[in-house]
């Protein structure tokens, strides 16, 4: 390949930033000459929103289009990336009068509703494709479990993994809608740490399992739902793979991505000038290590020299080979697949009118409205204070310095602390409107001067307002000493809910999880009364669970109440504790059950299998006593039956269904609705076409087709059971044939003619060997190790483990062989014939047989 060529396909595996309001001379450079794929921008690419005039509210669409134009013009396949934060709340790139502010993640969260979530992420999405964004980087996937992350806080939607995967879900699904891809960050999980990569390299002092009973929840259901987009964390793991690694630059850390969770969708790094690599590794050698862990995009924001070095550095390393060939097409095809799925040079280079943002702006300023006054969470409240009166004498406090702010809030270079810096005005002009008399005090670290003391203390009532006072010994100062000297107080945390969460002496305590104007004008109608907070916490003391406790089966003890639970929670499938027994317990059975208190409400089934020396682990039942259902018992059973096999075997993988003793091959049909609680869990389900079914027959009145018996005689082929002299023949076939399919085998071994005779139909051919093979069972060898064919009646049968030898097939053999079991089985007294698992449509309806069940198998 030609070194120009080169460097234009490295270029498409590269999103960087420029500065300035239309595109400089260096962005042009980068995708003309080098092909660059995408485009991030920041604030400092919207003009001041101060500044504008109506009639230049499009200015950023212009920018977007001028910069496809470049593209276009520089001979590119596929229009550019071009991406944003635009997570609302916090952190809103695009900002009002341009666009209408959106809440941010937690205080959605604080709504709980996902419902509400999908339509934030819509409209955010709508906005972003008028301004031609195609690519958002968010919803945040991050769990906030840490009270004083400096990077995460209200980006995340709380401290529940449930619930940020449940949120960003929905959010994701409202981008979608809209042309606009989703990126579900920070991988593998950015909650827990109190360093913001933006300035040095979080440590996460995290196991395997633990990272599945938190971080990792989100991004599995993300994973499972086919988020297209991925964004990696500059955080070192070392209790994952190479320690010494950022997570953005370890193939230990992306595999639980790439394999664990089979997601084949792109990744994108953080910016590789975040501290975080820029001053472990540096840029351009993070960009070719990036690529070669198994990320697809890298993201440089902000140094024009430094995006042509990587650039460079990554040819250098497919010229040397250092970076595999195949690593790099790989990474190529991810990002030109995710291009033709969701980009058009038609809707690239389209403009819509200015009116169509004005009716825009009026529906989303609707939903916004709404969306706070649900989100406000009354912390605490003692009696007589709230509502406010609108003629009392209210002093009003205000951070009058800078607060800590993460790195993400502005994102516009290197080197700068986060920090807000509001017009406090703006606030107290919000409380104007229900009570004129407000007075405003801005208090700053050297605290309150005698005469502000005297305000307070002869005020009526003292709000305070405080953003992220954990972080701020000023402001959290201010508001421990406030309770000794104001008449009454009422504190809002504007920000981060953690100021004085656990701070009792506050008695009044209302959080709004983000410090916008729109946050604020909800929580101002709340302290006078105009409507009534709405708010759960979605941290903290405000996220109790039910406790549930979880531990191994007994089966001495829990079989009965096992039982209960099993026809309580599946009614179409009845069994009995004499039928369960032979299934349940086993050597390779490894089951948990769940209590509330003393009160038996759940189970999970789960065996081991081994093949050709191979351990695998299936998840074969779990059941919930309705009247517990959506108390988080079957989120729990799963958690800890996971983390058994993963700690004991080595299993990160499970599948749906058991091999033997065998359940369901999947999630039954008649309970579809199932199918969304596993999948909100991250497993992955197949597609609905590529279902697994049960088949069924009456055989009492069974009539072989002539055609097919006649059509195996005509050719020379004979059928009879088993016989001990041809067990050994049979057993070496099974292997040479089936040896992939767990459990068939094995079946074929333990079915010696001598103990079980008539149990195996067999095929010879002219010459007498064996080309054929089923299994036709009798009721009574089913009992401890079908689960199912009971069901349909005492009298049932099994044919299964169907198989021609591969050099015989296409021969007519299978059917004829099929209608030679029947007759025998029929012959026996036997009445009724199951056939589990099947995945071949059409093939033994041709005699007769009909669906019983259908399922959708899926792992995760």
């Amino acid at each position: 390949m030609e070194v120009t060529d080169l460097r234009r396909k490295v270029g498409q595996l590269f999103a960087v930033g420029f500065h300035g309001h239309t595109p400089s001379p260096e962005i042009k450079s980068l995708i003309h000459d080098y092909g660059i794929g995408g485009i991030v921008l920041f604030k400092r690419n919207i003009r001041d929103a101060q500044q504008l005039q109506t009639v230049r509210l499009i200015d950023l669409k212009s920018l977007t289009v001028a910069l496809q134009n470049e593209a276009k013009a520089a001979g590119h396949q596929h229009p550019l990336f071009i991406g944003i934060d635009q997570e609302n709340g916090l952190v809103t790139r695009i900002c009002p009068p341009i666009a209408t502010q959106l809440p941010g993640p937690m205080a959605l969260g604080a709504t709980r509703s996902s419902e509400l979530a999908y339509e934030v992420g819509k409209a955010t999405g709508e906005t972003l494709n008028f301004f031609g964004i195609n690519m958002n980087y968010a919803p945040v996937c991050d769990i906030n479990s840490e009270p004083l992350n400096p990077v995460i806080g209200v980006r995340s939607p709380g401290d529940d993994p449930e619930l940020v995967g449940r949120f960003t879900s929905a959010a994701a699904r409202g981008m979608r809608e809209h042309e606009v891809i989703p990126s579900a960050k920070h991988f593998p999980g950015h909650g827990e740490t109190a360093v913001d990569s933006h300035y040095g390299l979080p440590v996460i002092p995290k196991t395997r399992d633990q990272l599945e009973r938190c971080e990792l929840v989100p991004f599995r259901r993300a994973a499972a739902q086919g988020i297209e987009s991925v964004m990696t964390a500059h955080i070192a793991l070392p209790e994952i793979g190479d320690s010494k690694l950022p997570a953005t630059l370890s193939a230990d850390a992306l595999n639980i991505l790439r394999k664990d969770m089979n997601y084949d969708g792109i990744v994108v790094t953080d910016c590789l000038e975040m501290d975080g690599i820029r001053a472990t590794y540096g840029t351009e050698q993070g960009s070719v290590l990036s690529l070669n862990a198994g990320s697809d995009s890298v993201m440089i924001c902000h140094t024009h020299s430094v995006q042509i070095a990587s650039i460079d550095k990554v040819c250098e390393a497919i010229q040397s080979g250092v970076m595999p060939l195949d690593r790099f097409e790989e990474a190529h095809r991810r990002v030109t697949k995710l291009k033709d799925r969701f980009l058009t040079w038609e809707s690239a280079l389209r403009t819509n009118p200015t009116e169509y943002l004005t009716s825009l702006n009026k529906r989303v300023a609707d939903l916004a409205k709404d969306a706070y006054s649900r989100s406000v969470t009354l912390v605490r409240s003692s009696p007589n204070v709230l509502p406010l009166s609108k003629s009392s004498k209210i002093v009003f406090l205000f951070p009058g310095a800078s607060t800590p702010a993460g790195g993400a809030v502005d994102g516009e270079g290197l080197g700068r602390k986060g920090a807000y810096n509001l017009y406090a005005s703006k606030y107290g002009d919000i409380l104007r409107l229900h009570n004129q008399s407000v007075t405003e005090i801005f208090y700053e670290p050297a605290g309150l001067s005698s005469d502000q003391w005297n305000l307070v203390e002869s005020a009526d009532v003292v709000i305070l307002t405080t953003i992220n006072a954990r972080e701020s010994a000023y402001q959290r100062d201010l508001g421990l000493e406030l309770p000794k000297r104001a008449r009454k107080l009422v504190s809002i945390a504007a920000c981060a809910p953690y100021d004085f969460l656990e701070d009792e002496s506050i008695e009044n305590y209302i959080t709004t999880y983000e410090p916008t104007i729109p946050a604020f004008i909800a929580a101002a109608d709340i302290l006078f009364g105009v409507s009534t907070a709405e708010g759960t916490l979605p941290v903290g003391q405000g996220n109790a669970k039910t406790p549930i406790k979880v531990a191994p089966f007994d089966s001495a003890n829990d079989l009965q109440q096992l039982s209960i639970v099993w026809n309580a929670a599946l009614p179409t499938y009845p069994m009995s504790i004499e039928h369960l027994r032979p299934l349940v317990v086993r050597d390779n059975g490894h089951h948990f059950v769940a209590r509330i208190e003393s009160t038996f409400v759940g189970f999970c089934l789960g065996y081991t299998s081994e093949n050709q020396g191979k351990v695998s682990g299936q998840i074969a039942a779990l059941a919930v006593d309705p009247k517990y259902q959506g108390q988080g018992v079957g989120t729990a059973l799963l958690t800890e039956t996971r983390a058994y096999f993963r700690n004991r075997f080595g299993l990160n993988n499970l599948t749906l269904g058991s091999t033997f003793p065998r359940f369901w091959p999947g999630i039954p049909g008649d309970l579809s609705q199932v199918r969304f609680f596993f999948i909100h869990r991250g497993f992955r389900l197949n597609p609905a076409v590529a279902r697994s079914v049960d088949l069924y027959q009456d055989i009492r009145d069974f009539q072989a087709p002539e055609k097919y018996i006649t059509h195996a005689k005509e050719r020379g082929y004979t059928f009879s059971p088993l016989k001990p002299e041809h067990h050994e023949e049979c057993k070496v076939a099974q292997s040479r044939n089936f040896s992939t399919y767990t459990g068939w085998v094995e079946a074929y071994y333990a079915l010696d003619p001598n103990k079980y005779p008539d149990s195996v139909m067999v095929a010879f051919d002219s010459e007498g060997k064996q080309v054929g093979w089923t299994l036709m069972l009798p009721p009574h060898l089913l009992q401890d190790r079908w689960a199912m064919p009971i069901l349909c009646g005492p009298k049932t049968g099994l044919i299964g483990c169907v198989g021609v030898d591969k050099d015989y097939r296409n021969a007519g053999i299978g059917l004829a062989l099929l209608c030679h079991a029947i007759g025998n089985m029929k012959q026996r007294g036997i009445e009724g014939v199951f056939i589990d698992w099947v995945s071949m449509d059409g093939y033994y309806e041709k005699l007769g047989f009909e669906v019983w069940r259908s399922y959708r198998p899926g792992q995760i």
